[in-house]
């Protein structure tokens, strides 16, 4: 065992995984207390989905003022089988009436970037659009942008802004006048300000290009569902879930309305936020996004596209990349591969994907109490605390699957705990 123990370890090594001499002596001792008892894998991931609902429930009495409910994942696949432990534990809301379960449905928030930004690659791979395309030429609503291009807006690169706020628009059409008089304000390619405006746009773009194409009326959720989600298979992700069919969380109303204000006065639907998923959905995400034919990663997971500016940890749409020196806070572990990435949403969800070790986490929360505009204070603090722990079963979880894909006995194993 610790012949294979060290060659697994010295591959995580390989991918750019950074191990703390106390972690790795962490891991060792409890793969040779599990491999031990001589239990299969099936067992052990048994007792790490325990321990994963222990410390779930510990978070949750701990935090209660900060997260009502959650639901978090740790998702394995490989060519011989999958392995996934998903738990979830408290309540939708602050009032305690309804618990969190497998099928309850988050409101993703800016997570929503990512796909829009797989969604545009696709597109563009299609011949719809071109990355080079000036915006005002493909949409002369957003004449102010200059010479802003597709690129740029999937970069976030320099700095947009409008004149009027999108969210004091008083209806829809109001919300879209404002959001027409988007401009350049600041044409230094080479920093970044991070803004929702860009992928707004872009959604509308999207619209308009594709109904041309096509002949026929087509919303962004008609597009994002007939090239993104029916063809992925993302069948628990969606903009405007039934409140009569899902359990709601995340979104501060709980009435299957997004929770960003720009987002809802707009429909609902728009490249920046407004997507729903369950945990079970943001598996399918990461199986289809480990699949490397479908994913252009050279810009979902390559090269920080700003080293010198005061998001240097950022990559395409906002896409929070493994920082190479680990000196920054990116919500992407160390202990993950380069190439490593995440998102995460304003209402406090954050989805995290290993590409190269095919790992991805979930932590879907409900941190934003009715009727309220942001997330308490400490959110982040606990969310941190979360994700180190999550981090560390995460790891055990791998070698554990690398551990018995090396004695072939690799099998699909999906186990799901409540935090009770």
């Amino acid at each position: 065992m610790n012949e294979k123990l060290e060659i697994i370890l010295e591959n995580l090594r390989k991918s750019g995984a950074v191990l703390k001499e106390e972690e790795v002596k962490y891991l060792k001792n409890f793969m040779a207390h599990e491999i031990k008892k001589d239990y299969g894998i099936h067992e052990i991931l048994e007792t790490l989905t325990k321990e994963l609902e222990e410390q779930t429930k510990e978070f949750i009495h701990l935090t209660n003022q900060v997260v009502s409910g959650i639901s978090s994942c740790i998702y394995l696949p490989n060519l011989d089988g999958t392995y996934s432990i998903t738990v979830f534990g408290g309540t939708t809301s602050y009032d305690g009436k309804t618990e969190v379960n497998e099928k309850t449905i988050f409101d993703l928030a800016s997570i929503t970037k990512l796909y829009t930004f797989i969604l545009t690659v696709s597109l563009i791979e299609k011949g719809f659009l071109r990355q080079e395309d000036k915006v005002k030429d493909l949409d002369s609503r957003f004449a102010f942008l200059d010479d802003y291009t597709i690129e740029h807006i999937l970069k976030m690169s320099g700095t947009i802004l409008t004149d009027k706020k999108v969210s004091e628009g008083k209806n829809k059409e109001e919300a879209l006048r404002n959001l027409e008089t988007v401009y350049v304000a600041d044409s230094d390619f080479s920093y970044n300000r991070y803004t929702d405006y860009g992928f707004i746009v872009l959604s509308k773009i999207l619209e308009k290009i594709v109904s041309e194409a096509l002949g026929k009326n087509m919303t962004f959720e008609d597009i994002m569902k007939a090239y993104l989600l029916k063809p992925w298979g993302l069948e628990e992700t969606m903009f405007h879930p039934d409140k009569s069919k899902y359990q709601i969380a995340g979104n501060g109303n709980h009435e299957g309305l997004v929770h960003d204000p720009k987002a809802r006065l707009l429909g609902g639907a728009v490249g920046s936020a407004g997507l729903f998923a369950t945990s079970e959905g943001l598996k399918h995400l990461a199986d289809n996004l480990f699949r490397v034919e479908n994913v252009n990663y050279a810009k979902l997971a390559g090269t920080i596209i700003y080293p010198k500016a005061k998001q240097n940890h950022k990559g395409y749409a906002g896409i929070y990349q493994k920082h190479p020196l680990g000196l920054d806070k990116t919500f992407v572990p160390n202990e993950y591969a380069t190439g490593s990435f995440a998102h995460q949403g304003f209402t406090g969800s954050v989805a995290v994907f290993d590409p190269r070790n095919k790992m991805h986490n979930s932590i879907l929360v409900n941190a934003i109490k009715e009727r309220e505009s942001k997330k308490p204070e400490g959110y982040i603090e606990a969310l941190t605390i979360y994700q180190v722990m999550l981090t560390k079963i995460t790891l055990k979880a791998y070698l554990v699957n690398r551990y018995y894909e090396m004695i072939h006995k690799n099998e699909d194993i999906k186990i799901v705990g409540r935090a009770k």
